[in-house]
């Protein structure tokens, strides 16, 4: 087995990323989904995927279809909508 801490290439795929990017049935595709988040605390912004399988990129204070965007951290991103909160957890960190 190829050692999965070693680095890559530019542009390059690890083994690890390539493995568990393809995993079926991991992504809800037919409801949006909490991708990732990234960023320091205070400007952490949060990769949403939508049912029909656009990609957005949302901060803290967006509005957007679902609610205003409350507050995003390591733990989550959470939504106010007009009938409460919504909590999108993270997909489990890799590696």
């Amino acid at each position: 087995m190829a050692d999965t801490n070693a680095p890559t290439q530019a542009g390059a795929t690890s083994e690890v990323v390539a493995k568990n990017a393809t995993k079926h049935g991991e992504l809800p595709l037919d409801q949006l989904a909490l991708i990732g988040i990234t960023g320091k605390p205070g400007t952490m912004t949060a990769l949403f995927r939508t049912e029909n399988g656009e990609v957005q990129t949302v901060k803290e204070g967006n509005e957007t279809r679902i609610g205003q965007v409350f507050e995003i951290s390591e733990a989550g991103v959470v939504v106010t909508r007009s009938n409460g909160n919504s909590v999108f957890i993270p997909p489990l960190r890799i590696g």
